[in-house]
């Protein structure tokens, strides 16, 4: 079974092998900590700088938009909420990701991108199979594993297809 210390490991694995990035051109892929600690980082960006310093940012302006997002009237925090700040062709986009109840962030910082709604559609898409990634191999070793079959005696098998060989 996986934890989260091995999610930059997972993390890796399910950008190189399952998730296609093939859409997100001009931009750069960060998952981040709720504590802003970068466990991924696709920089595609022709500029240089700090992945943490990325990651802490990242962390911060999502917890800050949570505490605004709290004085909205009828609004809870079990909704789906993205963030972005963003023109018509450059931005910055960020979406939480629930791993067992751990809550983590995908951004994407992007520019000269002709179709800015189908990037933050690929990058919800991606959220979500991360999420069922998570999912996938983190399930407990004792369900995969378990043998239904595991104190059947001769007798009962010869009797389970008794029935189906008449």
């Amino acid at each position: 079974m996986f934890s989260l210390e091995n999610l930059p490991k997972l993390a890796h694995e399910f950008f190189s092998e399952v998730a296609d990035l093939s859409q997100l051109t001009n931009s750069s892929l960060f998952l981040c900590r709720s504590d802003g600690v970068p466990l991924y980082v696709k920089n595609e960006l022709n500029s240089e700088f700090d992945d943490a310093s990325v990651g802490a940012l990242l962390g911060g302006v999502w917890q800050a938009a949570r505490a605004m997002a709290s004085f909205i009237p009828n609004s809870s925090m079990e909704e789906e909420y993205r963030l972005s700040f963003d023109t018509s062709d450059k931005g910055i986009y960020i979406v939480p990701v629930d791993l067992d109840g751990e809550e983590v962030y995908l951004g994407l910082i992007y520019f000269n991108e002709v179709n800015p709604g189908m990037v933050k559609a690929k990058l919800r898409e991606i959220s979500w199979r991360l999420s069922e990634f998570w999912t996938m191999v983190n399930i407990k070793p004792e369900v995969q594993d378990s043998n239904l079959f595991n104190n059947i005696t001769d007798e009962e098998m010869d009797n389970l297809f008794a029935s189906t060989i008449q």
